[in-house]
């Protein structure tokens, strides 16, 4: 080889180099990054974090209003009944 390409084949071997080096720190990265759990691309993650919320959010109403809401009194069904009624005319008058 003359001369002048000597340097030109160092610098072709060095950035070479350089760029393998490049590709093996991205790769690298990439998959310790994979390494920690997350919800955007595993289902079952998201299925896990959903379900702990669920629970957390069952834990929170029981504690706030027990195992099971109260029934009703007699005089808030009536109330209820009649508000149905009333919304029922409303929407046949609605229809007509």
């Amino acid at each position: 080889m003359n001369k002048p390409t000597k340097p030109l084949l160092k610098s072709f071997v060095i950035c070479g180099a350089i760029f393998c080096i490049c590709i093996a720190a991205i790769h690298l990265l990439k998959s310790a990054k994979a390494a920690s759990p997350t919800d955007w691309h595993n289902n079952e993650v998201s299925e896990q974090i959903s379900q702990q919320a669920r629970a957390e959010a069952r834990k929170l109403w029981r504690e706030e209003n027990g195992d099971w809401q109260p029934n009703l009194t007699p005089q808030a069904e009536q109330e209820l009944l009649h508000y149905t009624a009333q919304k029922q005319k409303e929407l046949n008058r609605g229809k007509q």
